[in-house]
């Protein structure tokens, strides 16, 4: 049974992003992080600094007990978020609506995959490739120069978009470091609420609704909230959905203390 929570302005479903497609609509803009499908590539015990409780052992642990489809067969993974991310333009979004996809450029069988090799859906325009400068990595066994960053690709919908040129310093290249509670207290694989926070402020208006399908434990739902947005947040873990709520909810509290 799906569980719906209205918190404020924000409305947060627990359940399949594919299932709850139906109840989002008119949205200007869409942040989201999905899953990297990774754990297929990952070691099951780690070693060097996967081996290690502060790098990467904590994540290991919390991805592998997590609901989402992880390790899929690669073509299979692409093809679920191309379709996604196609109906989601067609049913859910304005025609002046972005989409801000965080996603990595990864290896498989010794294959660089990099995100605008394949994430190409229906209904959306690339029009910037932004390089987040994430200062720091933990890939140190492998054989080449140490990753430090993800990639965040802006499409748009339409031939006309919003855009509020304030917001053209931020330039293509963010370095905007993760916090330790972004390294696995709250989610393993969150990003900091500062990426979202420029997205939302580059591309939408006072009371636009931003959508994140893969909500996680609800950072760009705190952005939205904060940039005074609705949201709409979709979350299959029950666990990062009530850390979810209970971070949206603080963060509408403090908006209203602020009022």
């Amino acid at each position: 049974m799906t569980r719906v929570e209205t918190i404020g302005n924000a409305t947060l479903y627990l359940g399949d992003c594919l299932e709850l497609l139906d109840a989002v609509r008119d949205v200007a803009l869409v942040v989201t992080s999905p899953p990297y499908n990774q754990l297929g590539s990952m070691p099951s015990v780690g070693t060097g600094m996967w081996a290690k409780s502060h790098g990467g052992a904590g994540f290991l642990r919390e991805w592998a007990k997590s609901p989402y489809g992880d390790s899929m067969d690669e073509s299979q993974y692409q093809a679920w978020q191309v379709s996604l991310f196609g109906r989601i333009s067609a049913e859910c979004c304005t025609p002046t609506a972005s989409l801000f996809y965080n996603h990595q450029v990864r290896w498989r069988d010794r294959e660089c995959i990099h995100p605008v090799q394949w994430f190409i859906p229906a209904g959306w325009r690339l029009r910037q490739e932004i390089i987040w400068d994430r200062a720091g990595g933990m890939m140190m066994n492998a054989r080449m120069f140490v990753r430090v960053d993800e990639r965040i690709l802006w499409f748009v919908k339409g031939q006309t978009w919003t855009w509020n040129q304030d917001q053209v310093g931020a330039g293509t290249i963010w370095k905007i470091a993760r916090s330790q509670t972004q390294q696995g207290k709250q989610h393993p694989v969150a990003f900091p609420v500062k990426i979202p926070t420029r997205c939302i402020a580059a591309v939408s208006a006072a009371n636009d609704t931003v959508f994140d399908p893969f909500m996680g434990s609800g950072t760009t739902g705190v952005a939205a909230s904060d940039m005074g947005r609705r949201f709409i947040g979709i979350e299959i873990d029950e666990k990062y959905f009530d850390i979810a709520c209970k971070r949206i909810e603080h963060s509408q509290k403090q908006q209203r203390l602020f009022a």
